[in-house]
């Protein structure tokens, strides 16, 4: 009798290694489209580190000049308006504080000329719509509104824009020392173009700024004086507050 067992073997053999060729093209195609999906994260992650380096430049710029209170030169504003149109360019979405950064880098390009200065207005209305679009990035943070309000009392445009940006940050920040403080600077420096319900908002942000440090007080007392509305400031202050933090005595 004739018997045959090596045909199954064979058969065995073959397919074994059909499922070894077959599983490192697998393997190749499964890093392949691995690769394909993480490009993409890749490429945001990359975006986000470079827009958070732009913004830090930018920052550091902003304090400099804060603390020097004087218009940068022209080679210091380009380095820092250059890093801020980066940090919004770069960032992948809408940046609503990167924004708010650039439109103070364009508002200090003129820092020093008058409100409603024509040769500063190019400036100031590039500031004004960097605004704008912070503050549709992030409509409920204060800070955009009341850096939108103090860009339209730069330009000396008191309309209805002025108005419900003013409202908008008296709405979302009343706590915050730094919005009542800007609330109650542009209040004083506009306060011939306000409504009787804009000039009560700015003697209420006033007072909160006032309480709050003996400092604020009387930097607050100054913008007054500057402005010649120390008077009008000082009637609307308790006696208790004068006394606790020094001020129109």
């Amino acid at each position: 009798m004739t018997t045959t067992t090596a045909l199954p073997s064979r058969r065995r053999s073959r397919s074994r290694s059909d499922s070894q060729s077959v599983k490192p093209l697998t393997q190749r195609l499964a890093l392949l489209l691995a690769l394909a999906l993480s490009l993409p994260l890749l490429y945001g992650g990359g975006c986000l580190l470079l827009a958070a380096i732009a913004s830090y430049q930018t920052q550091a710029f902003l304090d400099d000049w804060s603390a020097k209170r004087n218009e940068p030169s022209p080679q210091a504003w380009q380095i820092a308006h250059a890093a801020a149109q980066r940090a919004v360019s770069l960032y992948p979405g809408s940046n609503g504080e990167a924004l708010e950064r650039l439109g103070r880098v364009l508002q200090w390009q003129q820092f020093r000329h008058p409100f409603g200065a024509a040769e500063a207005e190019q400036s100031r209305r590039a500031a004004l719509e960097a605004f704008r679009s912070a503050s549709q990035a992030r409509p409920t943070w204060p800070h955009n509104w009341a850096a939108l309000a103090y860009a339209k009392l730069y330009l000396l445009e008191f309309d209805h824009e002025f108005a419900h940006a003013l409202q908008q940050a008296q709405a979302l920040g009343p706590t915050r020392v730094e919005i009542n403080r800007s609330l109650a600077e542009i209040g004083l420096i506009a306060w011939p173009s306000l409504t009787d319900e804009q000039r009560t908002a700015t003697l209420e942000a006033a007072r909160r700024t006032i309480r709050y440090s003996r400092k604020e007080a009387q930097n607050l007392l100054t913008i007054a004086q500057r402005t010649g509305m120390s008077e009008i400031l000082c009637q609307d202050i308790d006696t208790a507050t004068r006394n606790e933090q020094k001020i129109c005595q």
